[in-house]
């Protein structure tokens, strides 16, 4: 695809977008009644399953349902955000702007056609998901309209990103479909970083609110129906590539030993970008079930003692990052199912 194909085709994009950019109530196509569907969207590890779980369970007297599309085989975060409700869609295949368009139109569909009808949907992306193609593919659904597109962005990966030439076109671009900014784990960032950044995305994403979070939190308020509140922003320039990132994911049926496997993050390989799974660890004459999250260097391991999730679909650690450095990544030799998007 040549580059003026590819803006002709971003350009029709995102007036195909805006069209579905409509508030209830207005006259149109869209239906006043069709439930609002709002999309989080943001680079690896920004922190959107969170955000999910703490909008899913939030004190806002809101039926919310969830559609959490995940990279690979297995959707860890669908797992994860189970403990916050039932009323959730797994798709699994985390680049969102291809094959899984009609899938996420259906999911979109079944959710909105529930009765009584949900106060609001949201989609979570996938970390290397184009959400302005999203946006298409929701609107394609039936009983539904865009809410709008909320970017996540990690205060302390940000940078990193956008000075690595293989990861900055995309989180380029998802800064580009965003309505709202969100710059998440503030409370990791020290107040001299935060306003940099602040005043970065500002320049990045003009016209675009940059809302400070920690821990992921959320006000439900601004979330939902963030096309209303937010700049309507041109597209931007930077096309999504969908062959520079690849999965692979290590099961782990059986219990490992902590240091292993913190001896594994602590030393990532060239090119490895996010990582996240479950596993059982052994200690204290006992195995016991963690979740284990890495971005980069950056990584934790906390027991799953909460929610009632006493043992996932599957064991084992999803890695995501550069398909080039695929076979560098390291990790455990038993590998399975390598996925190029």
């Amino acid at each position: 695809m040549t580059e003026g194909t590819q803006m002709r085709r971003l350009a029709t994009e995102w007036d195909f977008v805006l069209s579905t950019l409509q508030a209830p109530g207005e006259e149109g196509e869209i239906a006043a009644d069709a439930v609002g569907v709002t999309i989080l969207a943001g680079f690896l590890g920004a922190g959107k399953t969170t955000a999910l779980g703490h909008l899913l369970q939030g004190d806002h007297g809101l039926r919310l349902m969830a559609v959490v599309n995940d990279l690979g085989a297995v959707n860890i975060d669908a797992a994860l955000v189970e403990q916050s409700t039932d009323e959730v869609i797994r798709l699994t295949n985390g680049c969102g702007c291809c094959a899984l368009g009609g899938d996420l139109a259906r999911a979109v569909t079944e959710l909105a056609s529930a009765r009584p009808p949900p106060d609001g949907v949201i989609v979570e992306a996938s970390g290397i998901a184009d959400p302005g193609a999203m946006a298409t593919a929701i609107a394609a659904g039936t009983g539904a309209r865009l809410d709008g597109i909320v970017t996540i962005v990690d205060a302390q990966a940000a940078d990193a990103w956008l000075e690595n030439p293989a990861t900055r076109p995309l989180f380029r671009r998802q800064l580009d479909a965003a309505h709202i900014v969100v710059l998440n784990k503030t409370d990791l960032a020290g107040e001299n970083q935060q306003k940099a950044l602040t005043a970065r995305l500002g320049e990045l994403a003009p016209g675009r609110p940059v809302i400070p979070a920690a821990l992921g939190r959320l006000d439900s308020r601004i979330v939902l129906g963030a096309a209303l509140r937010g700049a309507r922003a041109d597209p931007g320039s930077q096309p999504h590539e969908d062959d520079i990132f690849a999965t692979r994911a290590i099961s782990l049926a059986d219990a490992v030993k902590r240091k292993d496997l913190t001896a594994f993050l602590e030393n990532p390989g060239p090119g490895l970008l996010r990582l996240k799974g479950f596993v059982h660890l052994t200690g204290e004459g006992r195995s016991v079930l963690h979740v284990v999250q890495a971005v980069g260097r950056m990584w934790c391991i906390e027991p799953v003692s909460h929610g009632g999730l006493t043992e996932p679909p599957w064991r084992g650690l999803v890695l995501i990052g550069l398909a080039a450095n695929v076979d560098d990544w390291g990790g455990d030799d038993i590998a399975t199912n390598h996925f190029t998007y």
